[in-house]
C-alpha cells in the first residue's frame, strides 16, 4: 500500500519533488519506490520531464485502481462508527473564496463530518470511480449524470513577464495582446485557444505541462501571455510574473458537482452551500499582487 500511496501522490501532485514533500519522504526513496512498483508490474507508469512527472496511459488507468484500493484500505482502518470525510476533488486552486467560506462555516457548525480537498488531474473521473464525493470544476457544462451548484464567479487576469512592456499597465485589452502568443496548460485550462474570437499571434502559442510550467514559460519567453482566474493568480504569485486585469473577458464560474447516488452527507453539505452562499453577495478583494486592482469576486448560487 505504501507504493500505491506514493504513486497516487505523484500523479496528484504532478511532481516527485512535491510528492516527497507532501508525504514527508526523501526524493530518493520516492524514486526507488516507483522503480520497484514498475518492475513488479512490468510496465512504465510515469514519464519524467524536467521537475514534473505525468502518468502514462497505463499509469492513468492504474492510478484509478490504486485510488480505489487506498480508499477501501483507509476506510477499513477507520474507527467503528466513524464517518469517513467527504472528499472534494479539484484540479487547480481549490481554495477559491467561496470554498474558503464554505469550509469555515461548515466546520463551525458541524463537528461530526469532516471535509477534505484533494488535488487530482481529472476531478470528474474521481467522481466516476467513487474516489471523490464531490468535484470542484470551472466552466461546467450541465450533464444529466451529475447535479451541480454554481458557487463562485471571478474575473480573469492576464499573466505577463515582469520585464514585459505591458507589466506597467493598470489593465489590458485583447487588442493589446494581438502580437502575443497564448500559453496554456495541456489540460484543465479555462482559456479557449480561440480567445472568444479575439485576435492573438497563434504562431507564438505555447502548450505547457501544468500551471508551474506555464509560469516558467511566461517568465522566460518574449511576447507571450497567459489568462487565468483571479484566485489562481493569487495562489501562484511569482516575482517574475505580473498579473493585470483583462477588460472584456467573460468571468469564470466555478461549480460543485456530485452524483445523485452519492452519500447522504453530500446532500447535507450542498444544502449548507445553498444556505451560506445564496442569501449573500460577498465582495472579496482581488489578489494581493499590486498590479491587480480590487474587483468583486462574488459567490453565486443557481
Amino acid at each position: 500500500m505504501r507504493h500505491l500511496r506514493i504513486f497516487v501522490t505523484i500523479v496528484n501532485e504532478g511532481s516527485m519533488v512535491r510528492a516527497a514533500q507532501r508525504l514527508g519522504l526523501t526524493q530518493p526513496s520516492i524514486t526507488r519506490a516507483m522503480q520497484e512498483l514498475e518492475q513488479r508490474l512490468s510496465v512504465t507508469l510515469l514519464t519524467r520531464a524536467g521537475r514534473g512527472a505525468a502518468p502514462t496511459a497505463v499509469g492513468r488507468k492504474f492510478a484509478d485502481t490504486a485510488r480505489q484500493l487506498l480508499k477501501a484500505f483507509d476506510s477499513a482502518l477507520d474507527a467503528p462508527g466513524q464517518t469517513p470525510p467527504l472528499l472534494i476533488a479539484y484540479a487547480w486552486s481549490g481554495l477559491i473564496p467561496a470554498m474558503e467560506t464554505l469550509l469555515r462555516t461548515w466546520r463551525a457548525q458541524n463537528l461530526r463530518q469532516d471535509i477534505e480537498l484533494a488535488r487530482m488531474p481529472t476531478p470528474v473521473m474521481a467522481l466516476d470511480t467513487a474516489i471523490a464525493d464531490l468535484a470542484l470544476v470551472r466552466e461546467w457544462t450541465a450533464n444529466p449524470r451529475y447535479k451541480d451548484l454554481r458557487i463562485n464567479r471571478e474575473p480573469r487576469v492576464v499573466a505577463v513577464s515582469a520585464a514585459d512592456p505591458l507589466a506597467s499597465r493598470d489593465a489590458v485589452s485583447f487588442a493589446d495582446l494581438a502580437p502575443y502568443g497564448l500559453v496554456r496548460p495541456s489540460h484543465g485550462s479555462t482559456t479557449p485557444h480561440h480567445l472568444w474570437g479575439h485576435p492573438h499571434n497563434s504562431g507564438r502559442d505555447r502548450i505547457a505541462n501544468d500551471v508551474e510550467d506555464c509560469i516558467t514559460t511566461i517568465a522566460t519567453t518574449q511576447a507571450v501571455f497567459g489568462i487565468t482566474p483571479a484566485s489562481t493568480a493569487d495562489f501562484y504569485r511569482h516575482s517574475a510574473i505580473v498579473y493585470i486585469p483583462l477588460r472584456q473577458a467573460p468571468t469564470v464560474v466555478t461549480s460543485l458537482i456530485w452524483s445523485a447516488s452519492g452519500r447522504p452527507e453530500v446532500d447535507e453539505f450542498v444544502e449548507h452551500a445553498r444556505g451560506t452562499l445564496c442569501p449573500v453577495t460577498e465582495k472579496i478583494s482581488a489578489p494581493k499582487n499590486p498590479r491587480v486592482k480590487a474587483s468583486a469576486r462574488q459567490p453565486i448560487c443557481c
